[in-house]
């Protein structure tokens, strides 16, 4: 039961981020600049439009190395893919929707103190995260599936063990960020969760042994700051961003948005116990209807934009999930 209270604290801290989309840290030097200001309303999104990042989570697997584990070497990263998935409502009932697809897998081999009993004192580990939420106003529903493979061998016998957890959630909030974000606005989001956990696992494909089904109700209240305004270089590219601080109370855990002028999600990082753990770094994406390139063709003043269709906070949720998940169980 800890296992499954310890990811939905981790989720619940990373869904918070709905509100805004993406945490990260600066790569220039800060720069004042009061005319700089986002919009936070939805953009205009098409089916199948998306945005790949690449994921950096070195910072949490050293977190993993202790007496039982040397070293965690990470063999393959598929990057996080987000996708809007349409405006259907015909799971919910709900108006107005919008759906968030999430994906991302990671091969890791995991190096275990001499003495472990595995043969090289070695295991490769596979983790797959996949995400679909369902939202309308301030109110969504989401299942999240995280899969866990090792393969390893002790005395030359093979194993092969599989662990499988689906959380599904509900969730509404109260309070708003102001339609203007401002460097110096503040402002705080309520959030009431309702999860459903439930994780099976198996080795060699024995039969599925089922663990006792979670439910957990919890409230969490969210700060927001928005800082100041920052220039991020991604490759060649330089974004003007604003920088938003978001701390969930009475928690360890903190994140740092910056979000372009067109609400483009750049870069996003996360942190726990002031160390940092994960960041993730926009490398390519399909925006239809990006208001930069309306701009450019037209040469029409945009609006700032910033996305809230919560692709981002959903798969940060889920792939710290799988993460700790795996931390738990080594």
């Amino acid at each position: 039961m800890m296992v499954g209270s310890r990811i939905t604290m981790k989720t619940k801290f990373i869904a918070v981020l709905t509100i805004l989309i993406i945490i990260t840290s600066p790569l220039a030097s800060s720069e004042s600049n009061d005319d700089f200001a986002v919009n936070h309303e939805d953009p205009e999104m098409s089916t199948g439009d998306y945005f790949l990042y690449e994921l950096d989570v070195s910072g949490l697997l050293n977190s993993m190395e202790d007496e039982d584990i040397d070293e965690v070497l990470e063999n393959s990263n598929s990057g996080m893919r987000m996708e809007y998935g349409g405006d259907s409502c015909m799971l919910t009932g709900w108006e107005d929707c919008y759906i968030s697809l999430m994906s991302w897998e990671m091969n890791l081999t995991m190096v275990f103190s001499s003495g472990s009993g595995i043969d090289n004192d070695e295991a490769i580990m596979l983790m797959k995260v996949e995400s679909t939420k369902v939202s309308s106003g301030d109110n969504s529903e989401s299942t999240d599936v995280t899969e866990m493979h090792m393969w390893f061998s002790i005395d030359g016998e093979a194993y092969y063990s599989e662990v499988v957890k689906t959380e599904s959630s509900i969730s509404s909030e109260e309070g708003s960020s102001p339609e203007i974000v401002s460097v110096g606005d503040t402002w705080s989001v309520q959030e009431t969760v309702t999860n459903t956990i439930n994780e099976k696992s198996r080795t060699n494909g024995e039969p599925w042994e089922h663990e006792d089904e979670v439910v957990e109700n919890e409230t969490t209240n969210t700060n927001w700051n928005a800082e100041s305004v920052s220039n991020v270089y991604i490759g060649d590219t330089s974004y003007q961003t604003m920088k938003i601080k978001s701390e969930e109370l009475g928690s360890d855990e903190l994140g740092y948005l910056y979000a372009a002028e067109t609400g483009m999600p750049v870069k996003m990082e996360y942190y726990e116990d002031g160390a940092l753990q994960m960041i993730a770094t926009l490398v390519d994406y399909s925006w239809t209807n990006d208001p930069s390139q309306v701009s450019e063709n037209t040469g029409d003043e945009v609006e700032s934009l910033l996305p809230g269709f919560t692709l981002l906070p959903t798969l940060a949720a889920s792939v710290f999930a799988v993460l700790v998940l795996m931390r738990s169980r080594d």
